[in-house]
């Protein structure tokens, strides 16, 4: 995959169920975990999603967790079809501090009455933040009790299940987990996962949103979700 290159690429090969899961090995010695876009078409919908998160992650201001982290790091991109505002919450441990922030997000958008727009303008693989709001807040150990840190390593990207071709939704919402420590990296998203699941009925679906619910209500349990303001 060129986006990564020079790379070392092993190719690890699943239970039947699952497509291909491509690990590399960068220059840094950091494992990057993301799917496999061999004869999977689905999977380049994760290499566009991963450049989007890292461009707002770059105008945020926020380290490229590809990269690698000093300890460990959770971001959750909650992104909404044809809504004005999008979600991204940060779970982050270093040493013995717990924190959680949180991004309520405003992104461009496309003005098509503007018949002076910047037609070339992708606003998905050009994104722009327009504002945002964030707000931090420390954690205790106890909190994290009902999360397991190490199962989120096992947790399966959408393109990584066996999907039928005739199965597919267009607008909805988009849930994405990028997970990071010292050695790895990893890339999950789910498009509309409860449709998925209500025509497939595949536990690894379930398992992604379960997790992705733990981490939301964490926040929202420690009052770090700003909300948003309807006109």
């Amino acid at each position: 995959m060129r986006q990564f290159l020079p790379l070392t690429i092993f190719i690890f090969s699943f239970l039947s169920c699952k497509t291909k899961t491509e690990s590399v090995v960068a220059e840094n010695s950091i494992q990057l975990l993301i799917p496999d876009t061999t004869k999977n078409i689905r999977a380049q919908s994760d290499l566009d999603y991963i450049e989007h998160c890292s461009e707002i992650a770059k105008q945020l201001g926020l380290g490229d967790l590809k990269k690698g982290v000093d300890s460990f790091e959770i971001r959750l991109w909650n992104d909404f079809s044809f809504v004005s505002t999008n979600e991204l919450f940060i779970l982050k441990l270093l040493d013995t501090t717990y924190s959680m922030t949180y991004y309520r997000l405003y992104y461009r958008s496309y003005d098509y009455d503007n018949e002076n727009r910047n037609r070339q303008w992708n606003p998905f693989k050009q994104p722009i933040v327009d504002s945002c709001f964030s707000k931090t807040v420390l954690l205790k150990k106890d909190d994290l009790k009902s999360l397991n840190l190490q199962e989120i390593w096992s947790l399966y990207s959408q393109s990584e299940l066996k999907i039928p071709d005739s199965v597919g939704f267009s607008d909805c919402y988009t849930n994405t987990i990028e997970v990071a420590d010292k050695k790895r990296y990893k890339f999950m998203s789910h498009h509309c996962p409860n449709g998925y699941f209500e025509k497939l009925k595949l536990k690894d679906i379930t398992n992604f949103t379960d997790y992705f619910q733990k981490i939301r209500i964490l926040a929202n349990k420690n009052n770090a979700i700003i909300r948003h303001k309807y006109d």
